[in-house]
Order: structure tokens, then C-alpha cells, then sequence
């Protein structure tokens, strides 16, 4: 055997693996819920304009179907006040709500 090798052993090489893929494991993990949140607050974006102009050019008497792109969003009416809902892309209905102008 040789004495004061500079190279690494075996067992170091499969400890600096593990580490370095667990860490892009870690991030790629959160990248993917970074990117789908991103995504969450454009339709939320979207939800809140088609709820603004709802309120600001017509009454809506009883719910109202509107598509756009790939989301379904429905307007309605309940309790004084006009609201807007829809489905994000991890499948939970959000909804968002605004009293009436009177």
C-alpha cells in the first residue's frame, strides 16, 4: 500500500454522491411547487379581474359559467355580496368574495 495518497477512497466517493443528490432532489422538490404556486396567483390574477369587471359593468342574477384557457370560473351571487370561484392546479376550490355596490 501506498502511504500519504492524495486521491479520494471509495466510501468518500459514495458519501459526496448521496449528499450532492439528496440536495437536487431537495430542490427540484421545491422548484416544481415554486413553479405551480406561480401559476396558482395567475389564475387567482385572472379570477380577481373577471370578479372586478363583473362588478363594475352588470349584476349577475344567478351563476355564471365563464371559460378561460384551460379554467372554469364561476360567478355568483350569495348573501349581498357577488363572488367569483374556481379550481387551482392542485385540485382546491378557491373562491373570493366583495360586497355589492350599492
Amino acid at each position: 500500500m501506498y502511504k500519504n495518497c492524495n486521491g479520494f477512497t471509495f466510501f468518500e466517493l459514495l458519501v459526496s454522491l448521496s449528499l450532492w443528490s439528496g440536495l437536487i432532489v431537495m430542490i427540484v422538490a421545491h422548484w416544481t411547487m415554486i413553479v405551480i404556486e406561480r401559476e396558482n396567483k395567475k389564475v387567482e390574477t385572472i379570477a380577481n379581474q373577471m370578479l372586478y369587471e363583473a362588478m363594475m359593468n352588470e349584476r349577475i342574477e344567478n351563476e355564471t359559467v365563464i371559460v378561460r384557457g384551460a379554467h372554469t370560473f364561476s360567478l355568483f351571487i350569495r348573501s349581498n355580496k357577488q363572488c367569483v370561484r374556481w379550481e387551482d392546479r392542485l385540485k382546491r376550490t378557491k373562491e373570493r368574495c366583495e360586497p355589492l355596490l350599492q
